[in-house]
């Protein structure tokens, strides 16, 4: 993917096991209690993308899903 980027969570998959945010703190978080990760900038840019795909193939449970910023 080129350009920016919008990351998405699928909630009703999402485990809330940790490893995006063991790749790339300063997108995803676990907040204390919470079921599923957050994204803490659901748009990245061109620099962020090749963390922001390994973050989506290390989750266990296929919760993370990348887009064109452009696409609904």
């Amino acid at each position: 993917m080129n350009g920016r980027t919008r990351i998405v969570v699928d909630a009703t998959r999402c485990q809330a096991y940790g490893l995006c945010v063991a790749v790339h703190p300063d997108v995803f978080d676990v907040p204390a209690g919470s079921p599923i990760a957050v994204v803490l900038r659901d748009v990245v840019d061109a620099d962020d993308v090749a963390d922001v795909e390994q973050a989506v193939r290390v989750c266990p449970a296929q919760a993370l899903s990348l887009q064109s910023a452009g696409d609904r």
